[in-house]
């Protein structure tokens, strides 16, 4: 929610396993509601007795009972704060509690990750499955600029910014679609890209440990507001996993 920072705790928990299922949540931005932190919440969403039969259930079932869940609590978190019925809220004041949602579901071999943000995701089933099962691949959320300036050679505010030069040179005119495709590729050709499909599991710990500790040194040392910090928590769950397990 909006407002004036109070205080800022450099180690609140942002990555939680889903009770002692092969699946594991990070959250980012809203970090508590109601007095209560994020991981207070899955806790009772785990123990909620309508819930009991998620361990059998495919993920994507799972993710809609959680965006709906934290849909809930939230509205009625904002509501009492603001004191007016939530659609009345400014969206400006309304924040925002990402759920990276990411494992196998009951009996599967291949994973999944999918997002839920509350509370843009209003409606049923509006959750974005990012990796559909069979699909390996590397993502990342929230607050990351620096990755992106790192992987890919730019962020979308220079490539907003370069659209708007070549505009100029064309006679302020917009770029057709074929125009801004080329743009794009101009400045793909110097990513880097990292091969993740076949990555061996300790591998792919080693390259997220990296880049999380990539965006906490930018924030550190960088000329800008800290808003990431802390240490890094990785999270693992493979195939053969009972459950997901968060690494020391």
């Amino acid at each position: 929610m909006s407002g004036a920072i109070t205080k800022v705790f450099l180690d609140s928990d942002k990555l939680f396993q889903l009770g002692n299922l092969r699946i594991g949540i990070a959250t980012y931005g809203v970090a508590a509601l109601e007095g209560r932190t994020i991981g207070s919440f899955i806790r009772e969403f785990v123990l909620d007795p309508a819930n009991k039969d998620i361990g059998t259930l495919e993920i994507g079932l799972i993710v809609e009972r959680l965006r709906a869940f934290f849909l809930q609590h939230y509205r009625a978190f904002a509501e009492k704060l603001y004191e007016q019925p939530f659609d009345e809220i400014p969206a400006n004041k309304k924040g925002k509690l990402g759920l990276v949602v990411g494992g196998f579901s009951s009996g599967a071999f291949q994973s999944e990750l999918w997002e839920v943000v509350v509370p843009d995701n209003v409606t049923e089933n509006s959750s974005k499955c990012v990796f559909k099962k069979g699909t390996i691949g590397l993502s990342w959320f929230a607050s990351a600029v620096p990755i992106n300036r790192y992987l890919k050679g730019f962020d979308w505010k220079l490539v907003n910014q370069f659209e708007q030069f070549c505009k100029k040179l064309v006679g302020g005119r917009d770029l057709t679609a074929d125009e801004l495709q080329e743009v794009l590729t101009l400045l793909r050709e110097n990513e880097y890209l990292i091969k993740v499909d076949g990555m061996p599991v300790q591998c792919g710990i080693e390259c997220a440990r990296f880049l999380v500790e990539f965006v906490l040194g930018h924030y550190r040392f960088a000329e800008t507001h800290p808003i990431v910090g802390g240490k890094a928590k990785i999270g693992v769950v493979a195939y053969d996993h009972n459950a997901f397990r968060i690494l020391d």
